[in-house]
């Protein structure tokens, strides 16, 4: 499937996509990327978010690269307060699983991580509790998980290792659970995204536009 056929939210996360890869590619713009080259007990990135992770909705996006196949268990992101209360992870059996809270958990399969970067994107909305992922643009079908539920904030972001109790890390973490590969461009907002995030003083797709001199308007696809 095209970029071209895509339409709704696979559209905007391909464009999310595109600005990762500008990002990536552009002379004068870098980005950070945080490397776990090799399994360990004792090595994690924790990320201070901006504001309170007091959440009822949300989208996480982030790039990531690994050559562990169905060798074992990967962390790949994690909300940990008492319980885990934002985790997902790469399954035994290469799924990609979404987990609020524990025993409440929902999983997809995609196609298996690898070593060259892969764009995923999940997204939650307490309201009705529906759940979808993207990976390199195209959605997964929709499912449901804690409607209702609202992630608390006070607990700490991690990559690379998913900590069983935050207050007792000096203990170290279990290995066989631990990210080996690459992680970079990961963004987590507060509200799931709309494809159509247009302006509300000019929206350029139903503005009017007014004509002067030599010009021509077109509708070109993209």
């Amino acid at each position: 499937m095209t970029a071209e056929h895509w339409s709704g939210p696979s559209m905007f996360f391909f464009h999310l996509l595109k600005i990762s890869l500008f990002l990536c590619f552009s002379g004068t713009l870098s980005m950070r990327t945080v490397t776990f080259p090799y399994q360990t007990s004792h090595s994690y990135v924790e990320i201070i978010p901006m504001m309170e992770m007091e959440l009822g909705a949300f989208t996480l996006c982030m790039q990531v690269a690994t050559e562990i196949t169905g060798k074992q268990k990967s962390i790949l992101f994690a909300y940990r307060k008492k319980d885990n209360e934002l985790n997902v992870w790469r399954e035994l059996n290469g799924r990609i699983s979404l987990y609020l809270g524990d025993g409440y958990s929902d999983s997809f399969k995609v196609p298996d991580l690898g070593p060259l970067n892969s764009h995923l994107c999940l997204t939650w909305d307490s309201r009705t509790g529906a759940t979808n992922l993207f990976m390199d643009g195209r959605r997964s079908l929709t499912k449901f998980l804690r409607k209702g539920h609202i992630i608390p904030a006070g607990g700490k972001v991690f990559l690379g290792q998913d900590p069983d109790d935050i207050e007792q890390m000096q203990s170290g973490f279990n290995a066989d659970e631990c990210l080996v590969g690459e992680v970079s461009d990961v963004n987590l907002w507060d509200s799931v995204l709309s494809d159509t995030l247009r302006g509300n003083v000019i929206n350029w797709e139903t503005a009017n536009l007014r004509e002067r001199g030599n010009t021509e308007i077109i509708n070109r696809r993209v």
